[in-house]
């Protein structure tokens, strides 16, 4: 299973835009009214999706409760390691190194629980990570215990985002037909998701899984011209 975006749930896409490509030189792959999203040189793309539209996409089991933290490293090319903090008060660890996203650390009550959700979700070990680290693709997703990240580090941002918000972690196949064979396994392996894939007016054909913690999981297939 392969990790393809790291999308943040956000209030403008317009100043998230801004910040992201001006301020941080990301490369803008796509832009609508409700999303815009950021390619790398490989991995995972990094992409903002208007709250609104997310939460009714979702549907009834998008997350009631605040988002717990968690915590995305990307290189940049730069020559000092710094964090960079959204106007939505999303951070992100930027390191020296070939522009990539180079970890996400998802912040989690039950590292147990949660593993066993991604083991179901399709997601092997990731060797030389850590037991409780999975395989993305090439980019290591790692489970930290909640009781393990501090609860706040104003004084030098530590790069957790700790804004309660919510990010979404999407699987792209290749068809829509792959999505619906993805549909009916996961829910012949008891796996909760949001409903029968669909065809969104943006052009993907998608379904969603929350997992315990509240981060939300989509698997998609570009269906139609991206728009």
């Amino acid at each position: 299973m392969r990790l393809d975006d790291i999308c943040l749930v956000n209030s403008d896409v317009t100043a998230s835009d801004d910040f992201y490509r001006l301020e941080l030189g990301f490369e803008r792959r796509m832009r609508n009214v409700r999303f815009v999203d950021f390619v790398f040189t490989t991995g995972p793309r990094i992409a903002m999706w208007m709250r609104p539209s997310i939460t009714e996409t979702v549907g009834s089991v998008y997350p009631t409760s605040p988002g717990l933290p968690f915590r995305v490293t990307v290189g940049d090319g730069g020559g000092v390691d710094r964090v960079a903090i959204d106007p939505d008060g999303f951070a992100t660890v930027l390191t020296p190194g070939v522009p990539r996203v180079t970890a996400l650390e998802l912040a989690v009550s039950d590292v147990g629980r949660t593993a066993a959700f991604l083991s179901t979700l399709g997601f092997a070990p990731a060797p030389g990570h850590g037991a409780d680290a999975f395989d993305g693709g090439g980019l290591p997703i790692v489970l930290t215990p909640l009781a393990d990240v501090p609860r706040d580090d104003r004084a030098a941002p530590d790069g957790w985002t700790r804004n309660g918000g919510h990010v979404m972690l999407a699987i792209e196949l290749d068809t829509g037909d792959a999505v619906d064979r993805a549909y009916a396994e996961l829910v012949a392996r008891g796996l909760q998701l949001s409903g029968e894939p669909a065809v969104y007016e943006w052009g993907a054909r998608s379904t969603y899984a929350v997992d315990p913690d509240g981060f939300i999981w989509e698997i998609y297939a570009w269906v139609e011209e991206p728009r």
